[in-house]
């Protein structure tokens, strides 16, 4: 399937990588259709969430344990049944970036991830139940901690 993306114009996608949101992603509850791709930029490839409907949003997205090693995501049962699966290890998370003008202000959201269910195509934007997991976690700093 071909999308048009607000970087790096009409790409490829594979029909898999096309995930159905029925709530949309906080901020955007609009946007129902979001394609998963990868882009690599000399020798290193990003994730990005783009929307299908609209040229924005388009999120940078990383697997949560590339960056912080420990996660352990804990969903609702509205949570789990919404994402239509019994057993948290079926989904596939992704965290969403903040993207400053130095790698040492990246943060991601580790509180608020996007879960997958790659056998349903569906998916949604989540609060875990974690009370530790920040919206604003930097992992290139030396706590973890966001300034603000």
């Amino acid at each position: 399937m071909k999308i048009n993306t607000r970087d790096f114009g009409v790409i490829q996608v594979e029909n898999d990588a096309v995930y159905e949101f029925s709530d949309g992603v906080y901020g955007f509850e609009e946007d129902k259709n979001f394609a998963i791709f990868e882009q690599a930029f000399e020798d290193v490839s990003f994730l990005y969430l783009q929307s299908i409907d609209h040229l924005i949003p388009c999120f940078l997205v990383f697997e949560p344990w590339d960056l912080y090693p420990d996660y352990q995501p804990v969903l609702s049962k509205e949570d789990m049944a919404a994402c239509q699966v019994d057993n948290i290890d079926d989904l596939i998370f992704l965290v969403i970036a903040s993207v400053p003008s130095t790698i040492e202000e990246l943060s991601i959201n580790v509180k608020s991830p996007v879960v997958l269910n790659p056998k349903t195509g569906k998916a949604r934007q989540v609060i875990l139940q974690n009370p530790d997991y920040k919206v604003k976690y930097q992992p290139f700093q030396k706590d973890g901690k966001a300034g603000a």
